[in-house]
């Protein structure tokens, strides 16, 4: 399998510093961005993850890299031949020990206390694929002109109905609150030639509705195409995008 893929995590134009970070194929992000293209074999192990992080002075910033820094070790740690059970037990352990390394931290820096992250992406192991997610960053898939999330945000509007309920009000994430946990879907075997995955923080999707964003897709996919209608529309937010196209 091929993967045709762009990079980007921009500071938007509000905000003081960039609290994201991403991870791809053991590379970090933060205010640059790349185009590369992966070819995975049946026995890889491949990560694309967006972490947005918050809280404290600085605190977002080192929540989303204690955590993708701990994510990359973990991918590189997992034992050989894990079947899905296997996979979500790990994924589960790292997610519990991922959350008290940073809420231990928090407490050490009083600064920085309340600080957490979200975590957002995809994982392929083998000739497993697996979307994760933490919190209210999202993954969507695009495919023949329709845009689907694949993730269900952790936040207070979400889980309520409550449209009145600020969007970045979430109830799970790494390092803020007493406890942790991580949805997992297997989607081995579900991609198709063609299909661009989109993995975002909520600096895009809060700014840029979802039809815009198919809108997007189908004229002019690029991150920084994406990234460029956030910032028009206010970039309240830092913005930090993925694109993986299924090339065969």
């Amino acid at each position: 399998m091929l993967l045709k893929s762009e990079i980007n995590s921009d500071i938007g134009c509000v905000r003081a510093n960039n609290e994201d970070m991403i991870l791809f194929a053991g590379e970090y992000f933060r205010d640059n961005s790349a185009k590369q293209i992966v070819e995975l074999s049946d026995s890889v192990r491949f990560a694309a993850v967006v972490a947005d992080g918050m809280g404290g002075h600085k605190g977002g910033e080192i929540a989303s890299e204690i955590a993708l820094r701990l994510f990359d070790d973990f991918i590189l740690d997992l034992a050989d031949g894990l079947d899905e059970s296997g996979i979500n037990l790990s994924l589960k352990e790292w997610t519990e020990k991922t959350h008290n390394i940073i809420l231990h931290r928090s407490y050490e820096l009083p600064e920085q206390e309340g600080m957490g992250t979200t975590f957002c992406g995809l994982l392929f192991y083998g000739e497993m694929v697996f979307a994760l997610n933490i919190g209210d960053s999202r993954l969507y898939r695009f495919r023949g002109g329709i845009l689907k999330q694949l993730t269900t945000d952790h936040s207070i509007r979400q889980l309520t109905g409550d449209l009145s309920q600020g969007s970045n009000q979430i109830y799970n994430s790494l390092g803020a609150g007493e406890s942790a946990f991580i949805d997992i879907k297997n989607i081995s075997g579900q991609l198709l030639d063609d299909d661009l995955y989109l993995i975002c923080s909520d600096g895009l999707s809060d700014m840029v509705a979802d039809e815009e964003i198919e809108q997007i897709l189908t004229e002019n996919p690029s991150t920084r195409t994406l990234i460029a209608a956030a910032k028009n529309a206010g970039g309240k937010d830092n913005v930090s995008v993925i694109l993986l196209k299924i090339i065969g």
